[in-house]
């Protein structure tokens, strides 16, 4: 068993794979939920809003409106002042004056026939004294223009027009008639008549004003935004580190098999040197299996499988010196390569694999170039449960490996590889494993998945080798 994992198992540091699918699937939502959020127009028309909403100028007139009242406004101040003028006893007492029967005889016998005449006699009789008057020939014009002042001065009319002219109510008329208090009244009652001056008031008195103005309806709208959860997120996640995944690494390639068959715009069921020099699969000496071509493979909608059956099959076989020879096999198994489709050069690849090794048998999931090494394992289960690099040289196959024994058998776990120009690192559910910094393949690679019976199996058949999904990103800058 590896330390790493015995060390990690016995502490719990290998993570639950349900668990770190569930919170990558989540994750990644969000994250296209803010990137879509981040390109449209409510993007735009939130910031903006929240750059209007949250400026002093806007809370500083939110703040003067809802405090604006009637009270202590000048327009109460002039329905206050119009108030006391109203209650004035002498305005009061003019304008009684004003209305009275008395005023309209008053200034009637004042502009009438009878004051002209009254007023031409008196001036006549104040040329003579009175005792001149009183001696006067009674058969004389004189006399009889006497008379008629005297009849005229003691009539009704201008007896009444004197009594009114000297009474105090005709006094306080003419007071009052040109007086700064009347002009002030009839002027307030001018200006707190009018459509604006009550319109104001109505504002004034209105709890509502804040309500009904265009910046509390973009505040409304501001609000609305809030509750959006396309903006929960983005708000959520706007100066966040959790999306550096997705901001770093472009998925280019991924596989979750959910349909019903292979995905051949993805996949072929040949190896890359079967496609290219026989056109059909082939076995390596030592192999006891045939590779049927995509008989053996199957995608049920949950995941790949590739599994190896006990049955006769003729297939082909490649031995020095004499080539490809077709030979009886008592095993059948499968391959699938991007070969045709997908190569790499550096990235991050990621599968979920389940750990089911059979003896005798090698599942693997591994990267390959151009010629048969090295081989970049990602995943090999059966005779070696391990992952790793294996290369060949003059002293034959080297292993820079690190051993998986120890993880749970028939348990999905996630394996991943990242290549860089310099590097291998290999985790399992995000637990570094292996880390190489020595004969990193600097060229393209594809990515193969193959079961291989290297002897009789001991254990119960048909024997799968289950992915439930494949994924490869590579940074944005080099996708």
């Amino acid at each position: 068993m590896s330390f790493k994992l015995f060390f990690a198992n016995t502490f719990g540091l290998i993570k639950s794979t349900a668990k770190i699918e569930a919170a990558h699937d989540a994750l990644l939502a969000d994250y296209l939920m803010f990137c879509e959020f981040e390109k449209s127009n409510q993007q735009k028309e939130y910031h903006e809003l929240d750059t209007l909403v949250k400026s002093a100028t806007f809370k500083q007139k939110k703040k003067e409106i809802q405090h604006l009242t009637l009270h202590g406004s000048k327009e109460e101040a002039q329905l206050n002042e119009l108030k006391k003028l109203v209650k004035n006893s002498r305005l009061q007492k003019f304008y009684s004056t004003l209305k009275s029967e008395e005023l309209k005889r008053f200034e009637k016998i004042s502009g009438s026939d009878l004051m002209v005449k009254y007023k031409e006699l008196k001036t006549l009789v104040e040329k003579h004294s009175l005792a001149a008057l009183k001696k006067m020939d009674k058969q004389s014009k004189e006399f009889a223009l006497y008379t008629e002042f005297l009849g005229l001065r003691d009539s009704a009319d201008l007896t009444f027009f004197r009594n009114f002219r000297k009474s105090p109510g005709y006094r306080n008329y003419e007071i009052m008639l040109e007086s700064p208090e009347r002009k002030r009244l009839e002027e307030l009652q001018k200006i707190t008549a009018s459509d604006e001056f009550k319109a104001r008031v109505a504002y004034l008195e209105d709890k509502h004003k804040w309500e009904k103005t265009e910046e509390a309806a973009k505040e409304k709208r501001y609000e609305e935004l809030l509750k959006l959860p396309q903006l929960v997120t983005y708000l959520k996640y706007k100066h966040s580190t959790a999306f550096d995944f997705f901001k770093k690494w472009n998925l280019i390639f991924e596989d979750r098999f959910e349909t019903g068959k292979l995905d051949l715009q993805k996949w072929q069921t040949q190896s890359h040197w079967a496609s290219q020099s026989l056109g059909q699969n082939f076995s390596q000496v030592g192999d006891l299996h045939a590779f049927t071509d995509g008989r053996n493979v199957s995608v049920d909608g949950k995941s790949l499988k590739i599994e190896v059956r006990k049955e006769n099959a003729k297939g082909m076989q490649w031995r020095i010196p004499f080539g490809f020879v077709e030979q009886e096999f008592d095993y059948t198994s499968g391959i699938v390569s991007t070969a045709g489709v997908e190569w790499w050069k550096h990235g991050l690849l990621e599968a979920k694999v389940k750990y089911a090794p059979a003896q005798n048998l090698v599942d693997a999931l591994y990267l390959l170039g151009e010629e048969s090494t090295p081989q970049v394992n990602l995943v090999e289960m059966g005779v070696k449960n391990r992952l790793g690099l294996l290369s060949k040289s003059a002293d034959g196959i080297q292993a820079a490996c690190e051993s998986i024994s120890g993880l749970k058998e028939g348990e999905f776990y996630i394996f991943s590889l990242e290549w860089s120009a310099h590097s291998l690192v290999w985790k399992i559910n995000g637990r570094e494993m292996l880390s190489l910094n020595q004969n990193v393949p600097a060229f393209k690679m594809h990515l193969n998945a193959a079961s291989i019976v290297v002897a009789e199996p001991t254990g119960s058949l048909p024997h799968r080798f289950e992915i439930g999904w494949v994924r490869f990103y590579q940074h944005h800058h080099n996708a």
